[in-house]
């Protein structure tokens, strides 16, 4: 267990399920459970990517188990909670990181564009906390759970992402409800909400709203921060340090909710 980890509250041998854990925040979020000594399960829809993620942490000396799993798939989402328990005996966390963008502006919009952003944002993310509520609930109670929602979610920021913007304050929402719900068992939920973070979905937004360019000049630190300080704010809310922490949206945005 890293030095880290112990500063937070001991996470060590808690088993944690993290969606779309193979590339960006959800890969960098799963390496850095691992290194603090939690179990953990990959999901993803990518096979390759998944199992590269998987096969990174065991090359550092942490446990990993990659699970195929989407999303917006009732039935596939019930096998990958049923192999985490059939695996390590329970499920302790959940990192619900799984999501896409909903680009175009509103009149513009497909149908099934709009559908897409909530089909996964939303829905995918109830699906998945339906499964996690379920089995804390049997296991006993007790447990934490971290959406990955945006400041999006919080603030309308730019125009031309409307359908992502509606699908994260949903599921800022379920967030909210759920804690209220599930409080009296000792479940915990609660969501980080990041602002630019350097990943794909940051560099794909350039011709959109600017991207990198155009938030560096809304963030008061004028940094875009990385996938590693999300995760640290995630193990954190796993950990017993932020026992008393619950239906709270943390931002992880270098100050821009502040404006």
């Amino acid at each position: 267990m890293s030095e880290g980890a112990d500063a937070r509250g001991s996470v060590d041998e808690k088993v944690v399920v993290v969606t779309g854990g193979s590339a960006g925040i959800g890969r960098a979020s799963a390496a850095a459970f691992a290194e603090a000594g939690m179990r953990v399960i990959i999901a993803a829809r990518s096979e390759d990517c998944g199992a590269e993620a998987e096969r990174e942490i065991r090359s550092r000396g942490g446990e990993a188990h990659f699970v195929r799993c989407d999303v917006t798939r009732p039935d596939q989402v019930h096998d990958l909670f049923a192999r985490a328990v059939e695996r390590y005996g329970r499920v302790d966390c959940a990192f619900n990181n799984a999501g896409v963008p909903g680009d175009g502006r509103l009149a513009d919009l497909a149908p099934e564009d709009f559908d897409r952003a909530f089909a996964v944002n939303t829905r995918g993310l109830w699906l998945c906390m339906r499964e996690e509520l379920r089995l804390m609930s049997a296991q006993g109670g007790g447990g934490s759970i971290v959406n990955n929602t945006s400041v999006h979610g919080i603030r309308t920021v730019f125009p031309g992402i409307g359908a992502y913007v509606a699908s994260k304050h949903a599921a800022v929402a379920l967030t909210r409800v759920a804690a209220m719900e599930h409080g009296r068992e000792g479940i915990r939920v609660n969501a980080v909400a990041p602002g630019p973070i350097e990943s794909d979905m940051l560099a794909a937004s350039e011709a959109a709203v600017g991207g990198a360019t155009t938030w560096r000049g809304l963030i008061p630190s004028g940094e875009i921060g990385t996938p590693r300080e999300v995760a640290d704010v995630a193990l954190w809310l796993f950990s017993a340090s932020s026992s008393y922490v619950n239906g709270q949206v943390i931002g992880v945005d270098g100050g821009f909710l502040a404006t």
